[in-house]
């Protein structure tokens, strides 16, 4: 098979130089290699500036500094004007990508030319590493659908995007910080795009804290929602509205808690 530029659209905020170099590195040591990464950097960090700058010499590599604004969905809109690939794949800088990722999901999208986001199962890790669970994710779009109404359906940092995809529902939206993915996937889905998940664990992914996942994000999941409240999957929507506003009400030990359960 011919072998498609891809894009690694690669976002950094001040990110451990530790991960940068993990997660560098595994996007660098891909056996899929017709590859370009695009970095979007707003560090102010010496330490994390550094740690991208090691990777320069590679001629893959290309780092754009800029302040965004707009935060995450600035830097990515940022990143995509500048993309040349067929393919936009997202990677964060605290992340683990397995070697055959790229080219799995090449691979699955160019045998599947209807399938427009792609995804796949994920191991969590916590800060040092260590694995804590699998989490996998529902296969087909139909099932993605329904899912879409209760929580999120693919993991952001993990997917593939036919590049092509953005042109025709437009790009990441800056009105959703903190919420900029799903808000695609649920835009993707209400414009007939097909989204998929492949059920192989693909990348390791550096869980969050509760803390981390602030009430701007829980704001922006509800709001996200009510605007996509679907009378198709009543059942869904409801428990999906009503399961934020709980969380919201609990006390932070016990958010943690739950969001490491039900993760």
């Amino acid at each position: 098979m011919e072998f498609p530029l891809v894009t690694v659209l690669y976002p950094v905020y001040n990110d451990s130089p530790v991960h940068i170099h993990e997660s560098m590195n595994s996007i660098i040591n891909q056996d899929y290699s017709n590859l370009e990464i695009i970095i979007v950097d707003d560090s102010n960090k010496l330490s994390s500036i550094e740690a991208l700058d090691f990777f320069k010499s590679d001629s893959r590599v290309k780092i754009l500094r800029t302040k965004h604004t707009g935060g995450l969905p600035q830097a990515l809109n940022d990143g995509l004007a500048m993309a040349s690939g067929k393919y936009i794949a997202r990677a964060d800088a605290d992340d683990i990508q397995f070697p055959n990722r790229i080219r799995c999901q090449v691979e699955f999208l160019e045998k599947n030319q209807s399938i427009g986001i792609l995804g796949c199962n994920i191991n969590y890790i916590d800060d040092q590493g260590n694995h804590i669970k699998m989490r996998n994710y529902p296969e087909t779009d139909k099932s993605i659908r329904k899912y879409l109404h209760l929580r999120n359906p693919l993991c952001h940092s993990v997917v593939m995007i036919r590049k092509d995809i953005f042109d025709k529902i437009g790009t990441y939206n800056t009105d959703f910080k903190r919420a900029e993915d799903y808000e695609l996937w649920l835009r993707a889905s209400a414009n007939k795009i097909e989204l998929h998940n492949l059920q192989q664990v693909l990348m390791d992914y550096r869980m969050a804290t509760g803390e981390k996942r602030d009430k701007l994000n829980w704001k922006m999941n509800l709001k996200l929602k009510k605007k996509y409240f679907s009378f198709q999957y009543l059942f869904e929507s409801t428990v999906g509205i009503l399961s934020i506003y709980l969380y919201i009400l609990t006390p932070i030990s016990l958010q943690n808690y739950i969001y490491k359960k039900l993760a």
